[in-house]
């Protein structure tokens, strides 16, 4: 069984993705899909064993079709309604190369007002969220879950998914989970009023 998590950079999916195999007993293929070729899959010994798949539709090259792949099984959709955090956290991770943490200490430090977004950034950035969202609308088969939710309430969106895809609670050793930055990222920003007219 695969099952595709279809997310975009910094929407919580590493989270949401180990508490999902820990939950329902799922490997998890990391990134797999940034320096591999979805046509390579086979040749992966988890890819033989219940999994998820996490899919940002950039790591995706135009040439391997999204939609013919992510046809071929069902996926989860997760996205993040606080797009200004999202991209804040986006440039926090691009400067200071710290995509997540597991203990406290290993948390960057940046001092308030250090960090600049350019308007170049900004607009990669939103082409991507218009990409998944492109795809979702295409194809929406699967649910749609709001990271917000996800994190106010996760039993409830667990059992949904639990429903949906027809999983089963696992009992296998859970893998260590990540922990929340806790960075007020618009103290860290010097621009951070120009940056929030671009959300306009």
């Amino acid at each position: 069984m695969r099952i595709g998590l279809v997310a975009t950079s910094r929407s919580g999916s590493t989270y949401f993705r180990r508490m999902l195999c820990n939950t329902f007993g799922l490997y998890d293929s990391g990134s797999w899909l940034k320096k591999n070729s979805y046509k390579k899959i086979k040749k992966q010994n988890w890819s033989r064993q219940p999994h998820i798949l996490k899919i940002l539709p950039h790591y995706v090259p135009e040439d391997q079709h999204i939609g013919e792949m992510i046809e071929k099984f069902p996926c989860i959709w997760l996205y993040r309604k606080d797009v200004l955090s999202q991209f804040l956290s986006h440039i926090t991770r691009l400067r200071t190369k710290v995509n997540h943490i597991h203990t406290p200490t290993e948390r960057p430090n940046i001092p308030n007002r250090s960090l600049t977004a350019t308007r170049d950034e900004f607009d990669r950035f939103i082409a991507k969220l218009e990409k998944f969202w492109d795809i979702y609308y295409t194809h929406n088969e699967g649910r749609l879950v709001k990271f917000e939710d996800f994190v106010d309430d996760p039993i409830s969106v667990f059992v949904d998914i639990q429903k949906y895809y027809e999983l089963e609670v696992s009992e296998l050793p859970a893998k260590k989970l990540t922990i929340k930055l806790g960075i007020d990222y618009e103290k860290k920003f010097k621009n951070i009023d120009e940056i929030k007219g671009w959300f306009d």
